[in-house]
C-alpha cells in the first residue's frame, strides 16, 4: 500500500473494528496484517503500537480517551493492559500521544497530538521530525526537569511520599557528574535541603530572574508530607541552622511573618550556577530601606592633607570583608572589644561624612545613617529607649546583611560634647543619660561605626577611649585645595586653580557650593562662566568677610 493511494483513516478504522475483544493478541489480526504494516510505516511504530493508536483515534475521534475505554474495547482487564504501558510511553515520547494525568499513572486519559490531526485527516504523510523520539539530553537542565516532574507526581498523589524520597535520592546520586549536584552532596546537604535548593533554581530559571519567586513554606510543603516536618525545617532555616543559609546558598526576604517568607538564590549561588553549569540568571538585591547601599552612592574623588591620609589608611586596611573578619578574630582571641569605632571631626565642609560614604562605596558596605541633630528632639522623655533602639536596629540589620554595615552617627556634636553638671536642669540630666547609654553601647560595640562632628575642642574625655580612631579634618592645604578646585571646575586652568586655592581658604564643601553656582549660571542664563565670575562667587561665599560687610544670597 502507498500513502498516496490508501486513505489512512479508512485503514485505521478497519484495524479498530478488528480489534474488538482481541486482547491485543497479534494472531487475531492476520486478516488486517497489511493495514497494520501500513499504519506502522505511517507513524514509524511497531505493530502493537499501530493497533493501539488506531483504536485511540477511532474511539476518541481526536478528543480524549480514557484508558478504561480502551480496556473495554480490547476486552481486557486493567491488570493485563498495564503490560502495554511501555508502548503507550513510546507513543508519548514520539509526540504522537498526549497524556492527561488523572489519579494513577497506569490509567490516565490520552489524546492524539493536535498538530498531527491535520496530516491524518488530509491523508498526508507526517514529517519524520514531528514523530521522532528525541534523544534524552544528558544536561543539568534535564536533571532539573526530571526532579520537577517527580515533584509534580508527588503533588498529584501519583507516587507515595516514601517512594518519592527514594526516587529523588536516586536521581541526585545518578547525576553526581554535574558539578553543582556534586557540591550539594559533598557538603552534606540533607535530601530536603537539596530539594529546596534545586526547586528554587527551577523557579528562577522558569521566571528568567532571581526575585523572590519561591515561597519558603510552599516549597518545603512540596517535599514534606507532614506539617510538623515543614515547620521544623522552616524554624531551622530562619534560625540559620540549615546548610542552605550556612553555606550562603539561599536567602529570605524581609517579611515579618514566617508563613509569608519568600526565598531566592544568593549571589554566591548564582555565581556557582553560572560557573559550574553555565546558567546565568539576573540577581535582585535583597535590600532594606533603612540602609544606603553602595550602588546608590556616587563615586567622588576626595583629596586629603598628608596627616589625614596617613590616619585614614590604617582604617581602610581593615575595611575589606576578609580583613575585617580577620581583625575581629584576632581581637576576640585577645579578649578585646570587636568593634571598629572612628571619630572624624573638624570644621564643616571638610569631607568627613563624604569620606564615610566613599569608604562604604569602595568596600561594598551598606550604611545605617543616624542624624543625631534631627533625632535629638525626640529623645526627651524616652531617651534611653531611643538610643538603645539605634543599636538594636543596627544589630538586626547586621544579622540580615552578608557584610557588616557601617553605623554612621552624622553630626554627633549633640551627644559627644562635654557633659553638663548633674542636676542643673532636666534637659541636662536627659542629655547626660543619653551619653551614658551611648558610652555603654560603644564599650561593647560589635561592628563598624563612624561618627562625624564639627567639634574640635569640646569633645567629652569619656568618648576619647571609646573611639579607636580619632581623625581631625582640616581645611585643605593650598596644594590639595588646587586639586579640589580643578576637580570641581574642570573648565579652569591649573594656574587658575592655584590662584583660587591661595586666595580663598575654603573647605571642600564651600568649593562645591561655588561649582553648583557655576552650573546654575550656565543652565539658567545659558552663558559660560568666566574665571572672573568664579572669583566673584568666591568673594561672596562668606557671610562675614574681612571688610566686615555681609553678603546675602549668592
Amino acid at each position: 500500500m502507498e500513502a498516496t493511494e490508501t486513505n489512512i483513516l479508512k485503514v485505521i478504522e478497519k484495524i479498530h473494528l478488528h480489534s474488538k475483544d482481541s486482547n491485543l493478541i497479534l494472531e487475531q489480526y492476520a486478516e488486517v496484517r497489511n493495514e497494520i504494516n501500513f499504519v506502522s510505516n505511517y507513524f514509524k511504530i511497531n505493530e502493537i503500537q499501530a493497533i493501539l493508536i488506531s483504536s485511540v483515534i477511532c474511539i476518541s475521534c481526536f478528543e480524549e480517551i480514557e484508558t478504561m475505554a480502551m480496556c473495554a474495547h480490547f476486552g481486557m482487564e486493567k491488570l493485563a493492559f498495564i503490560h502495554y504501558t511501555s508502548d503507550i510511553q513510546i507513543l508519548m515520547d514520539k509526540k504522537i500521544l498526549d497524556k492527561k494525568a488523572q489519579h494513577q499513572s497506569a490509567f490516565d486519559s490520552f489524546s492524539i497530538k493536535k498538530h498531527l490531526t491535520e496530516f491524518i485527516i488530509a491523508n498526508l504523510p507526517i514529517p519524520h521530525e514531528l514523530i521522532k523520539c528525541q534523544a534524552e539530553e544528558d544536561t543539568f537542565h534535564e536533571f532539573l526537569g526530571k526532579m520537577d516532574k517527580l515533584s509534580d507526581q508527588k503533588d498529584s498523589n501519583d507516587i507515595d511520599p516514601t517512594f518519592f524520597y527514594f526516587k529523588l535520592a536516586a536521581l541526585i546520586q545518578q547525576n553526581m557528574k554535574f558539578k553543582l549536584v556534586h557540591y550539594v552532596q559533598a557538603n552534606g546537604l540533607r535530601l530536603i535541603e537539596s530539594f529546596v535548593f534545586f526547586d528554587v533554581i527551577i523557579d528562577a530559571i522558569a521566571k528568567g530572574e532571581n526575585n523572590f519567586q519561591s515561597g519558603l513554606q510552599s516549597t518545603v510543603n512540596d517535599f514534606t508530607h507532614r506539617q510538623r516536618d515543614t515547620f521544623e525545617f522552616m524554624a531551622d532555616f530562619l534560625a540559620h541552622k540549615s546548610k542552605l543559609t550556612q553555606l550562603d546558598l539561599l536567602e529570605k526576604d524581609r517579611s515579618e511573618f514566617a508563613s509569608k517568607h519568600k526565598i531566592q538564590l544568593t549571589q554566591k549561588a548564582l555565581a556557582m550556577l553560572e560557573e559550574m553549569e553555565g546558567i546565568k540568571i539576573g540577581f535582585k538585591e535583597n535590600k532594606n530601606n533603612k540602609l544606603a547601599y553602595p550602588d546608590t552612592i556616587q563615586k567622588t574623588n576626595l583629596f586629603y592633607n598628608p596627616a589625614e591620609k596617613q590616619q585614614l589608611n590604617t582604617i581602610l586596611k581593615s575595611m575589606s570583608q576578609r580583613s575585617f573578619l580577620d581583625l575581629q578574630e584576632r581581637l576576640k582571641a585577645n579578649k578585646l572589644p570587636l568593634g571598629v569605632t572612628s571619630l572624624l571631626y573638624g570644621a564643616p565642609g571638610t569631607g568627613k561624612t563624604e569620606t564615610v560614604y566613599q569608604i562604604a562605596k569602595k568596600y561594598n558596605r551598606p550604611i545605617f545613617k543616624v542624624d543625631i541633630a534631627e533625632t535629638k528632639s525626640m529623645w526627651f522623655g524616652e531617651s534611653q529607649k531611643l538610643v538603645k533602639k539605634i543599636f538594636t536596629d543596627y544589630y538586626e540589620l547586621k544579622k540580615d546583611e552578608r557584610v557588616c554595615p557601617i553605623l554612621l552617627f552624622n553630626e554627633a556634636d549633640a551627644i559627644i560634647g562635654k557633659r553638663k553638671n548633674a542636676g542643673s536642669t532636666s534637659v541636662a540630666d536627659t542629655e547626660n543619660a543619653i551619653q551614658n547609654i551611648l558610652l555603654e553601647e560603644l564599650e561593647n560595640f560589635n561592628g563598624i561605626l563612624f561618627a562625624t562632628s564639627n567639634l574640635v575642642h569640646n569633645l567629652d574625655p569619656a568618648f576619647e577611649r571609646r573611639f579607636l580612631f580619632k581623625i581631625k579634618f582640616d581645611r585643605p592645604n593650598p596644594e590639595h585645595a588646587a586639586k579640589i578646585w580643578k576637580s570641581k571646575l574642570p573648565m579652569i586652568s591649573n594656574k587658575q586653580a592655584v590662584i583660587l586655592a591661595s586666595s580663598f581658604i575654603f573647605s571642600g564643601g564651600e568649593m562645591e557650593n561655588i561649582a553648583r553656582k557655576c552650573i546654575m549660571e550656565d543652565v539658567i542664563l545659558g552663558t559660560k562662566v568666566s574665571f572672573e565670575k568664579v572669583v566673584s562667587f568666591c568673594e561672596n561665599e562668606k557671610w562675614d568677610k574681612n571688610t566686615g560687610s555681609t553678603k546675602i544670597g549668592f
